[in-house]
């Protein structure tokens, strides 16, 4: 009785052994691998992918029709073969009118005043901040971080008459371009 037993037992492990072991990868290396594989993510999705999904035109909740996505590529392809024409024949680009040109100083300079007057409002901020600061009593008047608070609102006191400098600048060139 014990003989079959014994042979019984070994028969059940080497039965449930056997499928275990001709699964198993047989290095580490093999072991790694497998795992990776299991860690390998889906597909993901990018905008790009949703964007571009072969459909032509159309929306996401109303896609084209199936004529109309080839019929708009063939327009595509047209309007590269427009410009592949217009490129060899190296047309020049449309005179700007002085109007146009006008408009276009103007927005420059609405938009370096719009930067010099953040510059004046931050640096005036920044010179506000530093002498409540040296103007706290409760820390100490003597010592040497006093002295680089000190060159610190001297450095900002600079930048902002800097600030200060470019921004009336640039209002004297708006009153003699008679910009507004």
């Amino acid at each position: 009785m014990r003989g079959f037993l014994a042979v019984m037992v070994v028969a059940g492990l080497a039965w449930v052994a056997v499928p275990a072991g001709a699964d198993a990868p047989k290095t580490m290396g093999e072991a790694a691998a497998k795992e990776k594989e299991k860690k390998k993510p889906a597909k993901v999705y990018t905008e790009d992918d949703l964007r571009n999904r072969n459909r032509g035109t159309g929306s996401y909740s109303q896609p084209a029709a199936e004529g109309t996505a080839s019929a708009a590529g063939d327009k595509k392809a047209e309007g590269d073969k427009k410009a592949a024409g217009d490129k060899a024949g190296e047309k020049k680009e449309k005179e700007k009118t002085p109007d146009e040109e006008r408009a276009e100083r103007l927005a420059d300079w609405h938009k370096r005043l719009d930067q010099a007057q953040k510059d004046v409002s931050t640096w005036s901020a920044e010179v506000d901040r530093i002498q409540a600061v040296l103007n706290d009593s409760t820390q100490p008047q003597y010592g040497a971080g006093r002295a680089a608070k000190v060159e610190a609102l001297e450095s900002a006191k600079r930048s902002l008459a800097a600030a200060n400098q470019t921004m009336t600048d640039l209002q004297e060139e708006g009153r003699r371009n008679g910009y507004r």
